[in-house]
């Protein structure tokens, strides 16, 4: 269909799931073999993944935004989520920021809501209704 999917090239590891954990930006494919051993957690995309996805958000007139990119609540892991919702802030288009977590990232990372098309915190039932399935809340509203 000519869609081109676009994945991560690089990844922020950490040695395990906190604030201060000793990390590293790694490309995907040294994922294992870095200097953090093989018993890593990835906790961000790295900054070139977030750039390329940042490019294509920007280039694009339509966006819908479900789920960070990283552990945006750990500093040293919220960069991803950050560029990314800053490009969602300038798209000439319309963006939509779907989901509990994604609607808590971008207020915690300082964004006005106005930037953004439109700020939903149902991300799976949004998801859903994309996906043109019929959801309970709304299909009491035709009874």
């Amino acid at each position: 269909l000519g869609v081109k999917i676009h994945l991560p090239v690089d990844i922020e590891i950490a040695a395990g799931f906190s604030a201060d954990a000793p990390h590293a930006t790694v490309s995907v494919d040294a994922i294992e073999t870095s200097d953090l051993g093989p018993d890593v957690m990835g906790l961000d995309i790295g900054p070139v993944s977030a750039e390329n996805f940042a490019q294509v958000i920007r280039d694009s007139k339509t966006v819908f935004w479900n789920g960070p990119m990283g552990v945006f609540e750990f500093p040293a892991f919220a960069n991803g989520t950050k560029v990314v919702a800053q490009s969602l802030t300038e798209v000439d288009g319309l963006s939509v920021v779907g989901g509990g977590d994604s609607a808590s990232a971008v207020r915690a990372l300082g964004f006005s809501e106005d930037a953004f098309g439109h700020i939903s915190t149902g991300g799976g039932a949004s998801l859903e209704f994309l996906e043109g399935k019929t959801l309970p809340g709304l299909e009491v509203l035709n009874d």
